[in-house]
């Protein structure tokens, strides 16, 4: 009757739901035992298959119940005004002082570059980032990122770069600056939108897509009127966001940004939640950059979360690195 036990404790908060199960369960099991122990009772193959059909069938029943639970169909989901949808999402972003990441598996892929890297994180909000970059368990660099600043040092070719983000923005086409790093860490949205100037979301409608909740700026229906019309003379010169939600925890899954000017658009995807402090943190997230000039790639895979006090995060250049300047 072991496996009764193991079925009782696979999952403690599921306990009510499969009692009964596990009841109907016992009372078929005893019945087949008593077939080898009334050996005058004769029973047909078939009438034990079928007992036991019946069996394997609760059992199955009982097991499903401590899945997670899928996603509700697009149909059931109840339409939800900007301000609940934003007062929600605005509550499920990680909080932390410091934060640490022991495992994070990076994979950049670019026109010339497809390379796997493995990398720890360690952070103090709103001060510093400590990047530490590993391939195939050889340490290949370090990058310290602060509010007004970007230090890289590089172990294989002996020497550092110290720049104001110019270099991450041109290496990834993208604006990018210290905050934009801290709100995809926090699956903050908020934080990214108040740093790039677009945190009027009275502009924003909301709608279901996908099976999610959709906040998008009144300017991406203008987008969408010119893709149908196909008419290139009527391209906007603005910006387009497009956010989409977890209907039941609120989470961000999804953010696009378009910026029309340059005809480039950023795309991160956030899934594999786990709980870090009580919040929901994505275990990976997948970023995109997609324009005419070029497509980047990144794919991050994340485990081995702390919000406990991280000793220090700072980095020491080596005294006879070479510093080199970005063009």
């Amino acid at each position: 009757m072991n496996f009764f036990i193991e079925i009782n404790t696979a999952c403690e908060d599921e306990k009510k739901r499969i009692r009964h199960f596990l009841s109907v369960v016992k009372i078929f099991w005893q019945s087949l035992l008593q077939i080898k122990t009334y050996k005058k009772r004769k029973w047909s193959t078939f009438k034990y298959v079928q007992c036991l059909f019946v069996l394997v069938t609760i059992l199955l029943l009982g097991l499903s119940s401590c899945r997670t639970p899928r996603a509700l169909p697009a149909e059931r989901i109840r339409p939800v005004n900007r301000d609940k949808l934003l007062r929600k999402a605005g509550q499920n972003f990680l909080k932390y002082d410091d934060l640490s990441i022991s495992r994070i598996y990076c994979h950049f892929s670019d026109s010339e570059t497809n390379a796997n890297f493995r990398i720890r994180l360690k952070a103090e909000r709103d001060k510093k980032i400590l990047l530490s970059i590993s391939k195939i368990n050889i340490p290949v660099g370090r990058v310290l990122l602060t509010p007004d600043s970007v230090v890289y040092v590089n172990y294989l070719d002996r020497n550092y770069l110290i720049d104001d983000y110019t270099f991450l923005r041109k290496l990834f086409n993208i604006d990018v600056d210290f905050y934009t790093v801290q709100s995809i860490l926090s699956n903050d949205i908020f934080l990214y939108a108040r740093e790039t100037g677009n945190d009027n979301f009275n502009r924003f409608d909301t709608s279901v897509e996908e099976g999610m909740y959709v906040l998008k700026s009144d300017t991406w229906m203008n987008k969408e009127n010119i893709e149908r019309d196909m008419n290139p003379s009527l391209k906007i010169n603005e910006t387009y966001q497009k956010m989409y939600f977890n209907p039941q925890s609120f989470t961000l899954n999804k953010f696009i940004r378009y910026d029309g000017e340059s005809d480039r658009e950023l795309r991160m995807i956030f899934d594999d939640f786990v709980k870090v402090k009580n919040n929901d943190f994505p275990g990976s997230i997948e970023i995109s950059v997609i324009s005419e000039i070029e497509d980047i790639h990144i794919q991050l895979r994340m485990n081995g979360f702390s919000t406990e006090i991280v000793d220090s995060v700072n980095l020491r250049i080596p005294e006879k690195y070479e510093q080199i300047f970005f063009n």
